[in-house]
C-alpha cells in the first residue's frame, strides 16, 4: 500500500466509536482458553514441521531466493522518500521566501502587498496552543504561488484524490500564511476569520478553494472563492491584458506548427524523389551435383534478373516433399514460373498436364563456365550496386540534416515566441495595479496552504511505460517525477523510476523535471517528439543541469518561465 492509501484508512474516532466493552476478562472465557490450547498445538506443529528435515527434497529443488542488491536499495531509497514530509522543497537552498510582516494582536491589521494582493486580519485574531487570546506583536509569514516552477521549487503537493480518483491541479493562484509569537505558532481565534484577496491572471469561476492537510497528504475542498474580474484602463492607454491577447493572435504564433508540417513534407518528397534503387544483386549459387534441376526458358521482361544471366538452371529445393525423378520422364503441356516465397532468391515452378499438376520450389544455380562468368558479373554489378547505394544514403543524409535545421530554427521561433508570451504575462501580473488585478476573495479560519484550483485528470495522447536514465544510460535514482504542460498552470507528478503509466499531450509544450541526489535533471521539449505509445519500456535520456540556483527566478530564466 502507498502512504496515500494508509492515510485514508487512518481513523481512530472510527476505532474508538467501534469499541466492545469487555465485562469478564479475556484469559477466563471458556473460547479464550479453548483457543489458547489449538493455537499452542498449531505452534509446535509448524515447529516441528519447519525444523524436522532442514536438509529435505523441497529445500533441495527451491533455495532461498537471492535478495538483488540493487532492489533493496532502491525499496529502502523509496521507503525514506515516501517517510518524508508533505511539503518537500527537491532542491536545496531554493524556495519560494517568505515575507515577514509584524502584526499586534489587538489592533489587527491591513495588509497589501506588492503582487496585488490584500490581506485583512480583524482585531484579537490570535491564539496560543490553549486557545489563549495573544497580545502584543505577531510574526506573520506569508508567501504566494503562480506557476509550475513555485510549486516545484516549494514542493507543495498539486494532486488531489477525491472518491478514489486521483486529479491534478490547475491553480489560478495558491498562498500560504503562518504565525508564531516568541518562535512558537499561533492559532485564529475561534470565530474569527482573516479575509484574504488572492491576486490571479485567471478570472474564470470554475476554480474551487482548497487547504492542503499536511497529516493526511491531501487537500481539503472548502467550496468557491468569489472573483472581482480586474477593471480595465482607459483606451488611450491599453491595458497589458489586450497587449498580451494581440501576441496571442498574431498570425505568425499561429503558423510555426504549420510550416513543421510543411517541412516535414518537403523532406518527404524530396527522400520520393531521389533515383530509384535497384534490388540488391544476388550472388549466384553453384549447382550441386546431387540435386535434380531444370533448364527453362524466362520471359526477360518479366524477370530481368535472370534474364542477365545465360545458362542459368533451376534446381530443386529441399522443402520440395512430393518430387520425384519420374517427372523428368513425362511430357508436360505447361510449365509456368513466378516469384516464390523469397523474392529474388527462389521461384515457384509449376507444371501441368491433363489433370495433373505440381508445383515445386526451385532455386536459381550455374555450373561450369557459366557460374564463372555469373559470378563476374554479379562482382561487376555489386560494386555499382554499393556506389549507387552510399550515394543515395548521403543524399538522404543531406536532405534529413536539411530538415533538422529548418525544424529547429522553427522551434527555436516557437520558444522565443512562447518567452515573450510568458514575459508579457508576468510583466501583467507585476505591473497591473491593485485595482486592476483579478481577485480571489475568500476567509480563513486557520493558518497554512490555500489553493484555488480546478482538478484536472493526467493528460491524454502519448502513452508508454517511462525509464529514466542519465547522459550515460545510466537509471536515475529519483522518486518524484514532474510533468509541466506549458497550456496549463500545474505540474503533473509521478512517483518512482521507471514509471508506469507516462502520459503527455504531443500538442503540447511539455518540460520534464526530476531530481537525483540532489541535481536537477530535464527532459527538453523538443526530446518529446521522439517518444512514442508503447507497451514496452521507452528510455529517456534526461538532460543534467549544472548551473547551481539560489532563486525560483533564476529557475524560471533558465526554463524560460
Amino acid at each position: 500500500m502507498s502512504s496515500e492509501e494508509i492515510s485514508k484508512g487512518k481513523n481512530f474516532d472510527s476505532v474508538l466509536k467501534n469499541q466492545v466493552t469487555i465485562t469478564k476478562p479475556l484469559f477466563k472465557k471458556t473460547w479464550f482458553l479453548s483457543s489458547v490450547v489449538i493455537a499452542t498445538v498449531g505452534v509446535i506443529t509448524a515447529i516441528f514441521v519447519l525444523t524436522k528435515n532442514p536438509t529435505n527434497d523441497n529445500a533441495k529443488t527451491n533455495p532461498a531466493p537471492t535478495i538483488n542488491t540493487d532492489d533493496a536499495v532502491l525499496t529502502e531509497f523509496y521507503k525514506s522518500e515516501e517517510a518524508k514530509p508533505t511539503i518537500n522543497p527537491p532542491l536545496e537552498g531554493v524556495n519560494i521566501p517568505y515575507k515577514i510582516y509584524k502584526v499586534i494582536a489587538e489592533k489587527g491589521a491591513s495588509l497589501d502587498f506588492k503582487t496585488g494582493s490584500k490581506m485583512v486580519i480583524p482585531q484579537n485574531a490570535f491564539v496560543d496552543e490553549n486557545g489563549k487570546l495573544l497580545k502584543g506583536e505577531v510574526e506573520l509569514r506569508y508567501r504566494e504561488f503562480h506557476d509550475a516552477v513555485d510549486f516545484f521549487v516549494a514542493g507543495i503537493p498539486m494532486t488531489y484524490d477525491s472518491a478514489g480518483q486521483r486529479y491534478h491541479f490547475e491553480s489560478a493562484g495558491m498562498m500560504e500564511m503562518l504565525a508564531y509569537q516568541n518562535g512558537k505558532p499561533v492559532n485564529v481565534a475561534p470565530e474569527k476569520s482573516i479575509n484574504v484577496e488572492l491576486a490571479s491572471n485567471y478570472k474564470g469561476t470554475e476554480y474551487n478553494l482548497y487547504k492542503l492537510d499536511t497529516v493526511k497528504n491531501n487537500w481539503s475542498c472548502l467550496g468557491k472563492d468569489k472573483v472581482v474580474a480586474k477593471i480595465e484602463r482607459p483606451e488611450a492607454t491599453p491595458s497589458v491584458s489586450k497587449q498580451l491577447n494581440e501576441v496571442q493572435e498574431t498570425a505568425e504564433y499561429k503558423t510555426i506548427e504549420t510550416k513543421k508540417v510543411l517541412v516535414q513534407k518537403e523532406k518527404e518528397v524530396k527522400i520520393a524523389s531521389l533515383p530509384k534503387l535497384n534490388p540488391e544483386p544476388k550472388k549466384p549459387e553453384e549447382a550441386k551435383k546431387d540435386k535434380y534441376t531444370f533448364n527453362i526458358d524466362v520471359n526477360p521482361k518479366e524477370y530481368p534478373e535472370l534474364a542477365v544471366y545465360k545458362g542459368v538452371l533451376f534446381e530443386v529445393g529441399t522443402e520440395n516433399k512430393n518430387f520425384t525423378s519420374s517427372m523428368y520422364d513425362e511430357t508436360w503441356d505447361e510449365a509456368i514460373i513466378k516469384d516464390g516465397t523469397k523474392k529474388g532468391e527462389n521461384y515457384l515452378l509449376t507444371l501441368k498436364k491433363d489433370s495433373k499438376k505440381h508445383d515445386i520450389v526451385v532455386y536459381p544455380v550455374f555450373e561450369g563456365k557459366n557460374y564463372e562468368k555469373a559470378v563476374n558479373d554479379f562482382q561487376t554489378k555489386f560494386t555499382k550496386y554499393n556506389v549507387t547505394l552510399e550515394k543515395r544514403k548521403a543524399d538522404e543524409i543531406k536532405i534529413e540534416e536539411e530538415y533538422q535545421a529548418k525544424l529547429l530554427a522553427l522551434q527555436k521561433q516557437q520558444e522565443e515566441f512562447e518567452l515573450k508570451w510568458k514575459q508579457e504575462e508576468a510583466n501583467q501580473f507585476k505591473l497591473m495595479s491593485t485595482d486592476e488585478k483579478v481577485k480571489r476573495m475568500f476567509a480563513v479560519n486557520s493558518f497554512g496552504v490555500y489553493n484555488c484550483d480546478k482538478p484536472s485528470l493526467y493528460p491524454k495522447g502519448v502513452s508508454c511505460l517511462a525509464n529514466l536514465t542519465n547522459e550515460k544510460d545510466v537509471k536515475l535514482m529519483c522518486y518524484d517525477v514532474f510533468l509541466v504542460d506549458r497550456a496549463k498552470n500545474g505540474i503533473f507528478s509521478y512517483t518512482k523510476n521507471p514509471i508506469t503509466q507516462f502520459s503527455f499531450d504531443p500538442k503540447s509544450t511539455n518540460l520534464l523535471w526530476t531530481v537525483d541526489n540532489g541535481v536537477l535533471y530535464w527532459l527538453k521539449p523538443e526530446q518529446f517528439s521522439a517518444i512514442k505509445s508503447s507497451e514496452g519500456m521507452s528510455n529517456l535520456t534526461m538532460n543534467r543541469v549544472d548551473q547551481k540556483f539560489k532563486t525560483a527566478d533564476e529557475i524560471k530564466a533558465f526554463f524560460n518561465f
